[in-house]
């Protein structure tokens, strides 16, 4: 990071990111975070941290100094937890023009590839405000599904009639499931010669292994395969397995402290916990925590269940038993033993089935 620092200061390979406002009133600050894309798809275990800068504005604008010696990518935060994905070649200036903050638009002039991921990436946003603001008014689930539907048209649409442009492999990025492996697989060598080529081609492996744990998921709740046990210590250190609750409804809670989302879904979880005891119980199984912070956070949040801690590096066996793909992760299952079903994330239809199981 010193050395590239330093070869910013040789003449020859200056360029710069412009970025401006036009109509709206910019912040006196921004923060962005860079790093060459070359890193960036590295190993976790072998990937240099992305450097982290802050920008000041004046007369309207500020600057951005690009690195030399590799394609690279910006993310510059935009207020509302948005923000601009910038990505360069070496001595390219490019202008970025910011042209509304909520929901977020800008346009880009120096490089064909950003101009057309910044239109991508502003219609994309667009539409993504559309979805918040269905779900904050509690929208109708066809309308949801709709704008979803619309989202992953806009991308598969501009591969279908750009399948030379180095773009593509963005819009690829965008996709997901077997909609992305299907325009992966049909990118084209014009297209895959892009700087981001090397990132899309490293999501792959990564949708590859969900698509694997969704329809593993699909299968273990199924209701035909018996919910894998296993033993973890309690608050006072007494082991607890999962059998040990054959004959009640359970529900297995995989959560952190660190996790907001797990915190959250906290109140309805007791909400269920009182109205279904004794034929119910919960069980939470803290996952990649200090087990000084899981236990803070037992007695913080007055989880009046069974919890358990897991010291699993990265969440050990048991969460790929589970087939857990994120926190939290609720798993139901029945008296007999059976997995019925496992929901990802804060889901509040997760509740409205827990109803119709217990009634």
């Amino acid at each position: 990071f010193v050395a590239a620092l330093a070869a910013l200061t040789a003449p020859a390979v200056m360029a710069d990111i412009t970025v401006r406002f036009d109509g709206v009133q910019p912040q006196p600050e921004y923060t962005f975070e860079y790093g060459y894309i070359s890193d960036l798809v590295k190993p976790r275990q072998e990937r240099p941290s992305s450097a982290r800068d802050v920008a000041t504005v004046k007369d309207n604008s500020f600057f951005i100094r690009t690195l030399p010696d590799g394609s690279a990518q910006y993310m510059i935060m935009m207020p509302g937890r948005q923000y601009i994905p910038v990505y360069t070649s070496p001595g390219e200036d490019l202008t970025v023009t910011v042209t509304a903050e909520s929901p977020l638009a800008y346009r880009v002039e120096g490089s064909q590839l950003m101009a057309d991921i910044a239109d991508l990436d502003t219609r994309a946003t667009a539409l993504s405000a559309k979805a918040a603001a269905l779900m904050q008014n509690g929208g109708a689930a066809e309308d949801l599904a709709g704008l979803e539907k619309e989202y992953n048209k806009m991308f598969t649409d501009y591969i279908a009639a750009n399948p030379k442009s180095q773009a593509v492999p963005y819009a690829v990025m965008m996709l997901s499931g077997q909609d992305f492996i299907d325009a992966y697989d049909a990118m084209t060598p014009e297209a895959a010669v892009s700087p981001l080529f090397p990132v899309v081609e490293a999501q792959r492996a990564y949708v590859e292994r969900q698509m694997e744990a969704e329809r593993r998921k699909v299968a273990l709740e199924s209701g035909n395969v018996e919910a894998p046990d296993f033993t973890f210590a309690d608050m006072e250190g007494k082991n607890v397995s999962l059998s040990d609750f054959r004959g009640k409804w359970v529900i297995i809670d995989f959560w952190g402290s660190w996790c907001p989302w797990c915190i959250k879904g906290f109140p309805k979880l007791k909400e269920a916990y009182a109205r279904y005891a004794p034929k119910l119980e919960v069980l939470g199984v803290a996952c990649n925590d200090p087990r000084d912070a899981w236990e803070k956070a037992v007695r913080k949040y007055e989880l009046p269940w069974v919890n358990v801690y897991n010291p699993g590096q990265g969440g050990g066996k048991v969460l790929e038993d589970y087939a857990v793909e994120g926190f939290p992760t609720k798993v139901i299952v029945n008296p007999e033993g059976k997995i019925v079903n496992i929901t990802s994330g804060e889901n509040p239809a997760f509740f409205d089935l827990l109803d119709k199981l217990l009634k």
